[in-house]
């Protein structure tokens, strides 16, 4: 089977390093995440999404509203990058 790697963009890879550390999870397998791929399967938890919020606003200078706070807008890695993408419009 043919494996096509298609090259990562300096957010992508800011975004993996934090879901590196967040989640513990080899690097590899992170990269084989799909954009839709329901992050609970790589034990992404309740605990871990306040984690990840807080290095989303380290790593990207934005600061996300308590309302926004939820599984759900981190649950994938489309969402995160929509998240991101509305409070850096913001900014």
């Amino acid at each position: 089977m043919l494996t096509i790697i298609i090259p990562r963009t300096t957010h992508d890879t800011e975004l993996l390093d934090i879901l590196e550390r967040v989640l513990k999870q080899e690097r590899e397998v992170l990269e084989s995440i799909e954009p839709d791929d329901d992050l609970i399967e790589y034990n992404l938890n309740s605990i871990l999404v306040v984690e990840l919020v807080v290095e989303l606003e380290i790593v990207y200078g934005i600061e996300i509203d308590d309302d926004d706070l939820l599984t759900e807008n981190v649950s994938t890695l489309r969402r995160i990058q929509e998240l991101v993408g509305k409070y850096q419009q913001i900014k």
